[in-house]
């Protein structure tokens, strides 16, 4: 359940991060469109989301980053995983009512996990 408590605080961050790394970006508040809701989230869109999400997480507990290297390091997390950051704060967004899209970003995340594991218990023999 530790997994579960990281990755739904990890795009919580990420979503701060890249809304403020565009906010000098944005239209005035009048011209600004209400954000749209995504369409249906594909698996590797999924599998990519908490692969990003964890490492996010990673990188938001190194207390040794500046917050500027922090959200530099996350932005670049999110696209070197195949993800704009718009799209990433839709299915961040829509995770924190979705329980299905949550349940579907834990087993991700989880796979993630268990593969790492793995890949670290075969270097270690």
């Amino acid at each position: 359940m530790k997994t579960a408590l990281l990755l739904m605080s990890a795009p919580l961050l990420a979503v701060g991060v890249a809304q403020a790394q565009e906010a000098p970006q944005q239209a005035p508040p009048m011209q600004q469109q209400a954000p749209t809701a995504p369409a249906e989230v594909a698996d590797d869109e999924v599998a990519r989301f908490a692969l990003a999400a964890l490492v996010i997480e990673q990188i938001a507990a190194d207390e040794n980053m500046a917050q500027e290297q922090q959200q530099s390091a996350m932005m670049e997390v999110v696209t070197q995983a195949g993800l704009e950051p718009q799209r990433y704060n839709q299915i961040a967004t829509a995770s924190q009512s979705d329980t299905q899209l949550q349940q579907r970003i834990q087993a991700a995340a989880d796979q993630h996990i268990a593969a790492a594991q793995q890949d670290q218990a075969a270097q270690n023999q």
